[in-house]
């Protein structure tokens, strides 16, 4: 099984510091019906699904924070026929029911994908919306849709050191930097998840500490413990750092708005907030930086 493959390093000239470090490369949007063929616990909380099919054919994912949309079941009719699912429509390349009766979708990324073992999401366990609980009963010869990737976030790897911050939804993001940043860089990531119940296995490299920080019971998106830990890391030197986090939009917001206030530009960092509290089916493009 591979992990997406690692990016170049940035070759951009001195001049443009000011612009974004990140390379992006678009992809044909497709619309894919796949089965789950396996489905194993990696915590309490959290599930990997591996889903294959024919409709894999093609399939491309390049960088660590590469995402699809899955479209679960709903309480709907479905649109197609199939019982309970309602799938996208793509026609030269767009979205065409976006917001149609019985899309139920959540942005998920690409944990792995290897044409012979299928593609593979890690998802989270919880009781708080339709995707979580689907995920709590997930089993084999199940069917879901995915859309995408429309595009590969490439960023640099050329940097002496990187700051990492997720939670629960950015995990499997933060694991595939943890995968293809290179050997000799100082890695120093956070993850918020709810208790050590909650902690996955992690890929094993040097030169990396990994905080994880506890709600204790606190509901997901209500607490600063993510902007709060990255606010205490010391010696953020531009050009020789790299941010990246991904988590629920405010506390990502206040971890931009710390970076940027200590003279981190956006060639910098990448944001993303993957999720919005309160907000179903949301797009967390609007959310990138």
């Amino acid at each position: 099984m591979t992990a997406p493959t690692a990016p170049a390093a940035s070759t951009a000239p001195a001049d443009a510091a000011a612009e974004p470090a990140v390379r992006r490369v678009g992809h044909p949007l497709v619309a894919r019906r796949l089965e789950v063929t396996r489905v194993e616990e990696l915590s309490r909380s959290m599930r990997r699904i591996t889903l294959d099919g024919p409709d894999l054919t093609g399939f491309v994912a390049l960088g660590p924070a590469d995402h699809v949309k899955v479209f679960f079941p709903g309480p709907l009719p479905a649109l197609d026929g199939l019982e309970g699912l309602a799938l996208p429509v793509v026609e030269d390349g767009r979205w065409v029911n976006h917001g149609a009766p019985g899309l139920l979708h959540r942005d998920y990324t690409v944990r792995t994908f290897d044409p012979a073992v299928g593609l593979v999401i890690d998802m989270v366990v919880h009781a708080h919306g339709p995707a979580g609980r689907w995920t709590g009963q997930a089993r084999p010869g199940q069917t879901l849709g995915v859309l995408g990737p429309r595009g590969s976030m490439l960023p640099p790897t050329d940097r002496e050191r990187y700051v990492l911050a997720a939670d629960e939804t950015g995990l499997p993001a933060l694991l595939n930097w943890l995968d293809v940043l290179p050997a000799s860089a100082e890695v120093e990531a956070f993850v918020e998840v709810d208790r050590p119940a909650d902690h996955v296995a992690l890929p094993e490299r040097q030169r990396t500490r990994v905080t994880w920080l506890h709600r204790s019971a606190a509901e997901p998106g209500t607490t600063t413990l993510l902007p709060d830990a990255v606010a205490r890391v010391q010696d953020l030197e531009p050009g020789r750092v790299w941010a990246w986090a991904g988590a629920e939009t405010t506390a990502v917001r206040a971890i931009r708005r710390d970076l940027s206030a200590r003279g981190l530009g956006r060639e910098s960092f990448a944001m993303t907030g993957y999720w919005r509290r309160g907000v179903a089916n949301f797009d967390h493009h609007s959310e990138d930086a």
